[in-house]
């Protein structure tokens, strides 16, 4: 077993490698040939114009010059039959033509009538279309054959090509040894669960997932946020309401993004518990305030008073998630009452909403448990780790008449 799972990054790494490379060659070979056609109908395009208008006038070589500027071209020359320049854009006239850079068969078929567009020949690695183009007299015979030879405005599109190919590759071989790194990581966390405890393990790969990806989100969060201000702030009057509407809703996902990414974090790592003695009825009263903003369908009422040793903020942060999932679940009241029990200080949280479902009461407080669509699965979980931190306990309640009920016990106040 062991030995398969070493084999499960190498594996996972050349099965990504070879997917990605697979697809990158396709998409390049299918840009070179787009580009490869787009290039030859310039050419063609080039070609025929201008010989279509030489075929009025006796061009010399100064006529062939804006014509070669004009597309960009390495050469554009006027040849004979017998492969005698009669005009050179780039060079003298009355030589015969370099065999070397002229193919004499294709001058030929264009001698006949017949206008070919190719790649003939390479300078370097750099291979180079050529274009022969028949040039008619008043009376419709070929009298010559304009040939013209593309330049650098046509070598930098592949040129570009192969830069976009090879920066693809590039990143196809870091996304496999990233995708092996993973599978790496995996491969670990799934040796070590299977030395412990399969729920608490479960729970902790969740939470060491959950702080990567929220490591991740943060930073893309924070500049997706300023950039949102930034243009709200420079557009000023200039934006519609709908678009002020947008960027309010861009900016409050990113907010809602944020307190998960926050979630999270809390569930991969220990925060600072600083205990202190607290009023219990003041921490609830400041947490309905706080859900009163964003819940305000939700009407909170607080009864009893009891003091216990605890965090306030993070006790805070409990009674909000309680509360906030009463909200979210349809409740329109919920009733909050502090006491002292059995050497505990107790809350007890009911609801009037649908209670919880019974398919995910055995799982209530693990990580991404939830009832909801729309939920996370965060809210319990984070909160009995914060209240067990604390030395005290977090349940739901069975005795709860047509709502959901919690209850939390900490240690008294050490006054």
């Amino acid at each position: 077993m062991s030995d398969s799972r070493a084999l499960v990054p190498a594996v996972a790494g050349l099965v990504g490698l070879a997917g990605s490379l697979v697809a990158t060659l396709f998409l390049y070979r299918s840009a070179a040939g787009a580009v490869d056609r787009t290039l030859e109908e310039r050419l063609r395009g080039a070609g025929e114009t201008a010989a279509g208008m030489f075929s009025r006038v006796d061009p010399e070589s100064v006529d062939l010059r804006p014509v070669m500027t004009a597309n960009g071209l390495e050469g554009a020359y006027l040849l004979s039959p017998s492969l005698h320049i009669l005009a050179d854009a780039a060079g003298r006239p009355g030589r015969r033509a370099d065999l070397l850079r002229t193919d004499a068969a294709r001058v030929e078929r264009a001698a006949r009538g017949d206008a070919t567009v190719a790649f003939a020949y390479a300078v370097g690695n750099q291979p180079v279309a050529t274009g022969y183009f028949p040039v008619r007299g008043p009376d419709g015979a070929v009298r010559a054959v304009l040939a013209l030879e593309a330049g650098e405005a046509f070598a930098s599109a592949h040129r570009g090509l192969r830069r976009a190919f090879t920066v693809a590759v590039a990143l196809s071989v870091l996304g496999a040894l990233a995708l092996a790194l993973v599978a790496r990581r995996w491969a670990r966390a799934e040796a070590v669960r299977r030395h412990d405890a399969e729920r608490a393990i479960r729970g902790d790969a969740l939470a060491r997932m959950g702080a990567m990806v929220a490591h991740e989100i943060r930073n893309p969060l924070g500049v997706i946020r300023g950039s949102v201000e930034l243009v709200r702030a420079r557009s000023g009057a200039a934006l519609s309401a709908p678009d002020v509407e947008a960027l309010a809703d861009v900016l409050g996902e990113a907010d809602r993004l944020r307190c998960l990414t926050d979630d999270f974090l809390d569930l991969a790592r220990d925060p600072a518990i600083a205990l202190s003695p607290v009023e219990l009825a003041e921490i609830v009263e400041d947490a309905a305030r706080a859900v009163g903003r964003s819940h305000g369908a939700l009407e909170v009422h607080v009864e009893g008073a009891a003091r216990a040793q605890a965090d306030p903020a993070r006790m805070r942060q409990v009674v909000s998630n309680l509360l906030v999932n009463a909200a979210q679940a349809g409740a329109r009241n919920a009733w909050v009452r502090a006491d002292g029990a059995d050497r505990w200080a107790r809350l007890v949280v009911r609801d009037d909403g649908p209670g919880v479902d019974p398919a995910v009461r055995p799982r209530l407080f693990e990580p991404f448990a939830t009832g909801r669509a729309e939920g996370t699965g965060l809210g319990l979980a984070l909160s009995r780790r914060i209240v067990e931190r604390q030395g005290g306990t977090l349940r739901l309640l069975d005795d709860a008449a047509g709502g959901a009920a919690f209850e939390v016990r900490l240690p008294p106040a050490r006054d």
